[in-house]
């Protein structure tokens, strides 16, 4: 018997289109609690092709339309594998792992979704939900520190570049309105720009990656992450585009606001950081996201005004910090000429605790403190204190006022410049962790009687 295929060509994409970061530069974003979407929508058949695959039996034909149709997710599992086995020869094995790799996604299982995406492109390379799955999730799944993470950016590179290559092959599938196959295109297309852009951010080619991110704006410009993205391209480039940075970022928070993204707040807090990193204060940074939400790129001459020379507050220790430190937020040549007579310097001031961590090292700590009122507002902190060896630095409490000395070690301007020392604390610490205090008994709660009722 011979029938076409009545499912896996994909028609509408919008659930593939609101792609994340995260990873690496992506790092001040939360992953959304869902990882990847949960449905995708088919036509009927494919438009015709050199080689149509065939259905060998009735067997195999009503055993894929049970898989495909059963609403179960637990059960279209079982039957696909079951249909696996059984016809392992079939030509319609990939759409068999496509239907695994979307059940999985509805599981919210991206790990075991991957590997049915990776196993339909085994079986057919020219997958486009294959193709067009592996780089949505890519990069809410790719770790910077992962010990294969050049080889998982090549193959990401490798599949996003293959798939606008199947995208550009694709004809219109039979019962698909013109408008419908457009936007199945651009859903796909800007998916696989963006992977492509996300791998070049990782790789530091910020060039690269602001292109792709541009074309995948361009299909998409409704998408959170894909700007976000972008203005990472140019908050990172050397020396920093903070005209474009701030708008693309602003443009993600007035995106992520509206469609209540869980990845908005984080998103807001870094855009405020890197704002006031450069212009001094939050003036003026809620009519830029308000502005960004009307357009995808910003006005010709918009500009993000930089902070003045800081003048003197009369605390010793923000004016010598802002003295030290103010040449490196402006970047080229001034700034370097700056960082290689400071590096190794020993330092002394002081500030408020924002935070401690472990360190990288056993028996080490790194301990956040915050110096400059601005930073604080922002919810950031100006100092690293890396490498400390007291064992009770790890005692101490966010808003402890401390005392600090260490060499500069290295220095970060995004989202806000901090400054990174080894060295110590020397103020007293805490012998112990703080107590906590036990909650109060409540009082007992005395009920009044009900009044009888009257007759």
């Amino acid at each position: 018997m011979k029938k076409t295929m009545a499912l896996g060509s994909m028609i509408l994409l919008t659930s593939l289109t609101g792609a994340t970061p995260a990873g690496g530069a992506e790092r001040a974003v939360r992953k959304p609690a869902r990882l990847v979407p949960t449905r995708l929508e088919y036509a009927a058949s494919p438009a015709p092709q050199a080689k149509q695959p065939q259905w060998k039996s009735r067997d195999e034909y009503d055993a894929f339309n049970a898989m495909a149709t059963e609403k179960d997710p637990n059960k279209r599992i079982s039957l696909a594998e079951a249909f696996l086995q059984k016809f392992s020869t079939s030509d319609f094995k990939d759409s068999a792992y496509v239907v695994e790799m979307q059940t999985y996604q509805q599981l919210n299982q991206p790990d075991k979704a991957v590997d049915a995406a990776r196993k339909a492109l085994e079986a057919n390379p020219d997958s486009r939900e294959a193709l067009g799955f592996l780089s949505y999730v890519f990069p809410f799944m790719f770790k910077a520190d992962d010990p294969e993470a050049t080889s998982k950016l090549s193959r990401a590179d490798s599949d996003a570049r293959h798939g606008l290559e199947v995208l550009q092959k694709w004809q219109k599938p039979q019962g698909a309105t013109d408008e419908q196959f457009n936007t199945a295109v651009k859903g796909l297309r800007s998916v696989f720009n963006n992977a492509i852009g996300f791998v070049a951010l990782q790789r530091k080619d910020y060039a690269a990656a602001q292109t792709s991110f541009k074309a995948a704006a361009e299909d998409n410009p409704g998408d959170v992450y894909t700007f976000y993205r972008l203005g990472l391209a140019y908050l990172y480039a050397s020396p920093a585009d903070y005209d474009h940075a701030v708008w693309y970022i602003a443009r993600a928070v007035s995106l992520a606001q509206a469609s209540k993204n869980p990845a908005g707040d984080e998103i807001d807090k870094f855009l405020k950081r890197a704002y006031v990193n450069y212009h001094g204060n939050d003036q003026g940074l809620q009519d830029i996201v308000t502005q960004a939400a009307t357009s995808p790129n910003p006005p010709d001459g918009f500009k993000v005004a930089p902070m003045e020379v800081p003048k003197a507050t009369g605390n010793p220790v923000v004016d010598a910090f802002n003295t030290m430190t103010f040449p490196l937020k402006l970047g080229g040549e001034k700034a370097q000429k700056t960082w290689d007579a400071l590096k190794g310097q020993t330092i002394e001031l002081g500030g408020v605790v924002d935070s401690v961590e472990k360190g990288a090292d056993a028996d080490t700590s790194l301990v956040r403190i915050g110096i400059l009122d601005q930073t604080k507002a922002a919810g950031a902190y100006d100092i690293e204190l890396k490498d400390s060896t007291q064992p009770h630095a790890k005692y101490l409490q966010k808003g402890d006022v401390v005392r600090f000395k260490g060499t500069a070690d290295s220095y970060a301007t995004t989202p806000n410049l901090v400054l990174t020392l080894v060295g110590e604390i020397t103020t007293d610490l805490p012998d112990k962790p703080p107590t906590k205090e036990k909650p109060k008994p409540k009082a007992p709660v005395h009920h009044r009687a009900a009044a009888k009722p009257t007759t």
